[in-house]
């Protein structure tokens, strides 16, 4: 049977690209499809030198695992080791998951003329098994991920909220139907329960935040916060208003930690949580944008 290395490189380099793209929806990984493709490149080369080269059991075990490794670094960039350890878990997971669907594919197929030599399964249809495999695979894991997510809930992280040399310290849930915006800055708005704020904000601010709303220049120390109103629409109020000041900035601390100083503290004048188990919200946009300077705030 003659075998063509093209093919074998082909038909790795797109199991592997699928591999680590699913493994980068389910690990929350940022996906950068030019870091895949050259991750994704390496496993096709090692999959020809496995093909070529005899390894023994132990020494296939421990390339195997390194050249996994490097292509997790290399897909992801990241170098801290519990991160990259957690990303390696969730590649062999999916790994292991797509090679069950590839062997449920052959026996229900029962191709012909498949042989397997180091792993690899040599034949009339490995290339259309590895597409196949991989196409199932992507679809149940991305499902699969999808049900992970409800069934998880929610989703914490530690806020800091640092404001005239004062700090703060809470819990803040990812809400991802939370994009509320600042109307004038477009800035990204943190939701955060008055009762919370206690330490940074003054009490009798917080008091008064219904009447605030009402008329912004209720109070006479008013101005030196620089409140903002922030129209907002929500389930049994299609004309909402919140106040928000801009904090110095603010720490999240996710898979890393992130800084923001451009983002806007809406004050909620009730409570977020039954159970007081966060006292904030966040959207999907605050952790998926690069701390950056907002020019409008600069002059303020």
């Amino acid at each position: 049977m003659t075998i063509y290395l093209d093919i074998v490189f082909l038909e790795n380099f797109i199991l592997n690209y699928i591999i680590i793209l699913s493994t980068a929806i389910i690990s929350k990984s940022d996906i950068r499809i030019n870091r895949i493709i050259i991750a994704s490149i390496i496993g096709g080369i090692y999959s020809i030198l496995n093909y070529i080269v005899e390894y023994s059991f132990f020494s296939d075990l421990i390339i195997k695992i390194l050249i996994s490794i490097i292509m997790v670094i290399v897909s992801f960039g990241d170098f801290k080791i519990a991160k990259v350890f957690k990303q390696t878990v969730f590649f062999y997971l999916v790994s292991f998951t797509f090679g069950g669907i590839a062997f449920m594919i052959i026996f229900t197929l029962k191709p012909e003329n498949i042989i397997i030599k180091n792993n690899h399964f040599i034949g009339t249809y490995p290339l259309k098994i590895a597409v196949l495999s991989g196409g199932v695979g992507f679809i149940i894991i991305s499902i699969i991920s999808q049900i992970i997510k409800n069934k998880k809930g929610l989703i914490l992280y530690d806020l800091e909220i640092y404001y005239k040399g004062r700090i703060k310290k809470i819990k803040t849930m990812m809400d991802t139907g939370n994009l509320l915006k600042e109307p004038i800055t477009k800035a990204d708005v943190i939701i955060v329960e008055k009762d919370s704020l206690k330490e940074i904000v003054s009490e009798n601010i917080l008091n008064n935040i219904s009447n605030i709303i009402v008329d912004i220049n209720y109070l006479t120390n008013i101005h030196e916060y620089n409140f903002k109103l922030i129209p907002f629409s929500s389930l049994g109020n299609e004309n909402g208003l919140l106040i928000g000041f801009k904090p110095d900035y603010i720490k999240i601390y996710a898979d890393s930690i992130l800084v923001r100083d451009d983002v806007i503290i809406g004050i909620y004048n009730g409570k977020l949580s039954k159970n007081n188990s966060y006292t904030s919200l966040i959207g999907l946009e605050i952790l998926n944008k690069e701390a950056k300077k907002n020019e409008y705030f600069e002059n303020v």
